[in-house]
Parts: C-alpha cells; structure tokens; sequence
C-alpha cells in the first residue's frame, strides 16, 4: 500500500506514542495491551483500501462503500466495528457549500478515516485527541466521536453564513434595497439549503440510530457524548428548516409586492387613460358634421369645446390624485 495516503497514529493509555509506525507492523501493535490506532487514509484506491480489509478482516460490503463515492451518509453495523458515511461541509470563498465525503470504520481498539478528499484536513481532530488522554481511555468509540464532533462544528459555521445571506436576499427581495437579480440570488440560496439538507438530515438519523437505548452501539458513557452531538445535529436541521421556511416566505412577499406594484401601475394607466379620453370624446361630437348641428354655427363653439376638455380633465386629474391612483 502506498504509505504516502495512509497516516498511522498510535495511542498507548491514551497518550499519543512517538513514533511512525509502519502500515505492515499494525497487526502486531494491535496486539499489546493498551493500544489505540486510528489510520487516516486520503484518495486511496481500490487495491489500497482491499489491502486494508485483510489487515483488519474488514467487510467486503463496508470496503465498497468506503472506496466508492458519493454515498447517503448512513450507519451499518458489523460483528467487530461499525462503518458510519458522513459529509463534512465548508464555506467556499465564492461564497458557495463544498462537501467532503467521510467513510470511518470504528472498532474497540482501532478507527480508519478514509477521506477522498485531502483539502478535508483532519488536524484538529488529531491535536484535540492529544489533549484528551483520558477520553481515549474509551477507545476508538471517541475517536470516531471526535470525528464526526469536528464535522457538525462544521456545520455551525456554515449555517451562520447562510443565514447571513438569508437576511440580505429577504432584505432586497421583499424591499428592493437595492439593484440586481434578486429572485436569482434567491433561488441559489434556496438550493444550497436543499445541497446542504441532503448530508445533514441523514446524519440526524444516523446520531439517532447511536443513541438509541434499546440497541446500544457503544457504552453508557460514550452515549452521552453521542447524545449532546445528536442535539448538535438537531440544532443545525432545525436552523436548516427554519431558513427554508423563510426564503419561502420571501419569495410569498415579493410576489405580493409585485402584485401591489402591479395594481398601482394599471390603476395610473385606467386614469391618465380616463383623462385622455374624456377629451376625445367631446372632440369626437364635434367631429360628427352633420347638416343641423346647433353649436356648429355657433362663433365661440370652438373656445367653449376646448375649454370644456380642459376643465374635464382637469377634475378628473384632481378626483384621481385625490383617491391616490395618480
């Protein structure tokens, strides 16, 4: 296996161990008493992920998994481990969601990481571990908890930035605060939240499935730092919902202003259309040159016709400004 994707960390009662263990001496390690292992592997192939079956008797089903992308995030349940899928999320510069796909095998006394991705870094995780070193007395079931605990804090610092751009699209599709496409930059906000719902509600039944009393997956202390991440998971599908809710709303609003907007352009249009045509229709009667028509002969005909358009629409003016349609 090429030694260069795959990063080997030894704990021995909880404390990190100096050294860099070679990949074909894991076996033996794992054999001292003591010994925690967590393997981080980043892009690896499908002969590298097989070689790493035979080493921890993996299987074959959770390998697929693993080598494959693209998967629900979801739990399986194994004999000697447990293979969890989960998607970290991040807050791109182009002010967009990027996922990284997780695949982790969690055992008593080992964890592998497998990463497709190497710009997910893990370091964090890795310097939080060093620093809990009675924690690691729990084995690999807090390593994977660290894991997925450093996903979910993830989660939190994106949903803080789409929010952000929840309120500016509602400030400027509702009000129109200011120019540009903003039933654009509403409906890109409205799929980023489904993107980003797609990881996140899976992964609430997966912690959901962790904590479950009936059919406990690790021991009664690990649960309950399952069960606060299980929250922690709730906490951002809520906020996911709830945003949901609001962008729909907006989209609700604007349409109403549009149609307000819409109202008021055809009610000034019907009154500049009633002051025009008032006028057209006293020089429609004068129009009509018929033999016998009184006001034809008449000398000021002219002047009381023109008069008599002008103060017409003058108080059709004045009615119409009065109720507000001008």
């Amino acid at each position: 296996m090429d030694t260069v994707s795959v990063k080997v960390r030894v704990f021995r009662d909880g404390k990190p161990a100096e050294e860099d263990l070679p990949l074909e001496r894991v076996s033996d390690v794992l054999e001292e008493p003591g010994t925690l292992i967590w393997l981080d592997v980043v892009a690896p192939t499908s002969a590298e992920v097989a070689g790493l079956g035979e080493e921890f008797g993996l299987h074959p089903l959770a390998l697929d998994d693993a080598v494959h992308e693209h998967q629900r995030p979801k739990i399986d349940r194994y004999d000697d481990f447990v293979f969890v899928t989960a998607y970290a999320a991040e807050w791109t510069q182009d002010a967009r969601i990027k996922l990284h796909e997780l695949g982790m095998f969690v055992a008593q006394r080992y964890v592998i990481t497998v990463r497709h991705d190497p710009g997910f870094d893990l370091s964090d995780v890795a310097t939080r571990l060093e620093r809990a070193p009675a924690d690691l007395a729990r084995r690999g079931a807090f390593v994977g908890y660290t894991v997925l605990d450093h996903i979910v804090d993830g989660y939190f610092a994106v949903t803080d930035h789409l929010q952000d751009r929840l309120e500016d699209v509602e400030e400027h599709l509702v009000w129109g605060a200011r120019e540009g496409d903003q039933v654009g930059e509403a409906y890109t906000l409205r799929r980023d939240l489904i993107y980003f719902r797609r990881v996140v509600a899976p992964l609430r039944e997966v912690m959901n499935s962790l904590v479950r009393r009936d059919e406990p997956t690790f021991d009664e202390p690990m649960q309950e730092y399952f069960r606060d991440l299980y929250d922690h998971v709730l906490h951002v599908f809520e906020e996911i919902e709830m945003d949901r809710d609001i962008i729909a709303a907006a989209f609700e609003d604007h349409l109403s202003v549009v149609s307000n907007r819409l109202n008021e352009v055809v009610l000034r249009v019907s009154a500049w259309a009633a002051i025009i045509a008032l006028p057209t229709v006293i020089a429609s009667i004068y129009g009509m040159n018929f033999r016998h028509m009184p006001e034809l002969a008449w000398r000021y005909g002219y002047g009381f016709a023109v008069v008599a358009m002008i103060v017409a629409s003058g108080l059709l003016y004045l009615t119409f400004k009065r109720k507000g349609w001008l």
